[in-house]
């Protein structure tokens, strides 16, 4: 266990242990909630969490690493790089779905670079993102500004990880 995760843990604790013997009724309540957030059947957390790591888990075997290395990989260069940009725009969902996936790719052979690429522009312009939430509150013609001025961003990033972080090797 790392220690963010002994954090979250330990701060869970004290909150409940506190919170308990204070007024018990609500950490009865509080426990119902977060199990029905979890389990709801719409947009239950813990279905999309255990399907993303499903997946992902999956998804390290069965996709072939030479092809991976070599559209995603440190060899594939600003190719990769961009190609990365492009997949993490596409990627549609929540950190849920989309770090399992990015780690599956990495472990697969993607380079450093290609990842940091993926991840800013999963950030930056996820079409999740932009087709619910930007476009209708700000229009079309911000939002093409937007992406337009921010396009180059996780190209750089990308490169200057790969620069910068090119031994780094997944864990």
């Amino acid at each position: 266990m790392n220690l963010v995760m002994l954090g979250f843990v330990a701060a869970a604790a004290v909150i409940y242990g506190f919170t308990y013997a204070t007024n018990p009724k609500y950490v009865t309540a509080a426990l119902s909630s977060a199990v029905r957030q979890l389990f709801h059947p719409q947009h239950g957390f813990a279905y999309i969490i255990v399907s993303a790591f499903l997946i992902s888990s999956l998804l390290v075997l069965v996709l072939p690493k030479e092809q991976i290395a070599a559209w995603l990989g440190k060899e594939s260069g600003l190719r990769g790089i961009v190609l990365g940009t492009a997949l993490g725009a596409l990627t549609p969902g929540g950190p849920f779905l989309s770090f399992p996936i990015l780690v599956s790719f990495w472990k697969a052979g993607a380079s450093i670079g290609t990842v940091i690429a993926y991840l800013s522009a999963w950030s930056l312009f996820g079409i999740h993102r932009v087709l619910v939430w930007e476009l209708p509150f700000f229009g079309p013609k911000f939002v093409l500004m937007r992406i337009a001025l921010s396009l180059a961003v996780p190209v750089v990033l990308g490169i200057a990880g790969q620069w910068l972080l090119g031994a780094v090797k997944p864990t």
